[in-house]
Formats: structure tokens, sequence, C-alpha cells
């Protein structure tokens, strides 16, 4: 993986200037990856801005790993939202990639 720019503007996500493998069929690039990344990237901006909503899966405090509070919320609500699965154990084989 490759970052295409060292630089962002304030409107830019970190997630358009980030390079995902082609590693797929045909050299297409791997949608895992990507909808985990915006999966977090949300759900963590979710938690910041509002002190009441629960912390299912947050990125950690150095940003380099994400954790998972409550499996089974998180099948039931976050899972269905990014991908389409409710299955924690589908979430899990994917991670494996």
């Amino acid at each position: 993986m490759s970052v295409s720019s060292a630089t962002t503007s304030s409107n830019e996500s970190p997630l358009s200037t980030f390079s995902f493998p082609r590693t797929g069929k045909r050299g297409v690039p791997q949608q895992f990856p990507r909808r985990l990344y915006e999966m977090l990237d949300s759900e963590t901006k979710l938690i910041q801005s509002t002190p009441d909503h629960p912390k299912i899966i947050a990125w950690s405090d150095s940003g380099t790993a994400f954790r998972i509070f409550d499996a089974v919320e998180f099948a039931a609500s976050v899972l269905p939202k990014y991908f389409r699965t409710r299955k924690f154990s589908s979430f899990q084989r994917n991670l494996n990639l």
C-alpha cells in the first residue's frame, strides 16, 4: 500500500489519497480493506461527535489497530451498514486477506 500524496486539503479524506493494492480479480482493488477503513473512520467519528453513542468499534489510541468492544452488537448494528453480512465469523474470515 502506498500514499499518493503527503499533504491533503482540509476537505479531502485520507482515504482519497490512499492507494489500495490491486490484488483482486483482474487487478481490481480489494473492497474489504476500503470498506473496513471507511467503517472504522465513520464509527470513530460518530463516537467522538456523539458522547452517548455506544462504543462498539474504534481505532486504537495509536491508530495502528482497531478494537471491537461488543462483538454481538457489532454484528447486529454496525456490520450491515458497511457489508452484506451480519455474521461476525464472515467479517473475521475477511480479516485474513
